[in-house]
């Protein structure tokens, strides 16, 4: 026994109207049958086609046959649902990873950018020796690369390490050139009295 309904090909006048829908069955013998899996189509509000197979077991069921029928095609059209339902997630979940990959790829190669330009600007704030010796008690794992790499292929999970790595690398760039900033101000203020004594014992008597 089938039945099935599909949305209609014809559309209402108002755009309000409920959508239509095309529905039909067939019984193969077992009389209303086919009227009855129809009407669980339109209960569950589903599209597509259900079939349900009955065979005689030896004692005649009379007209509870017919509940039986329905709750067989209600359980098989509830678990086509909760699997359609699973099916829809994991193909978003798919669809997010794949946007998220996007994203990283192109941030980390925007990071590593950053990371070349704040490296040139604590050397130019700290001498060689200084910069140096900073540079060497960095985690490597945290250090920007040399050289280009194509990070589209790599996996997703590598590239959240990455991400985390470059944000503590970047963070520790900035620190290290507000401090050189900081001991280059004091540097400069402490300088500054001893050239005014240079210039006060330059002054004729």
């Amino acid at each position: 026994m089938t039945a099935f309904r599909k949305l209609s090909k014809q559309r209402a006048i108002s755009a309000k109207a409920p959508l239509l829908y095309d529905t039909g069955c067939d019984d193969d013998g077992e009389k209303y049958a086919g009227k009855k899996l129809e009407k669980v189509l339109v209960e569950m509000n589903v599209e597509g086609a259900v079939v349900v197979a009955r065979w005689y077991g030896g004692v005649l069921l009379g007209p509870v046959r017919f509940a039986h029928i329905e709750n067989c095609a209600r359980e098989a059209i509830g678990k086509w649902i909760v699997e359609s339902r699973e099916e829809a997630n994991k193909k978003r979940r798919v669809e997010a990873d794949k946007e998220e990959k996007k994203r990283l790829v192109r941030e980390l190669a925007e990071r590593d950018s950053s990371i070349g330009v704040l490296r040139g600007l604590l050397a130019e704030k700290s001498s060689e020796k200084l910069a140096s010796s900073q540079t060497s008690t960095t985690d490597a794992a945290s250090r920007s690369p040399t050289k280009t790499i194509d990070y589209s292929k790599m996996p997703l999970e590598a590239l959240r390490r990455l991400d985390k790595a470059r944000d503590a690398t970047i963070a520790w760039l900035l620190r290290e050139i507000d401090k050189a900033e900081l001991e280059q101000k004091t540097t400069e203020g402490k300088d500054a009295p001893a050239l005014a004594e240079v210039k006060e014992d330059s002054k004729p008597d």
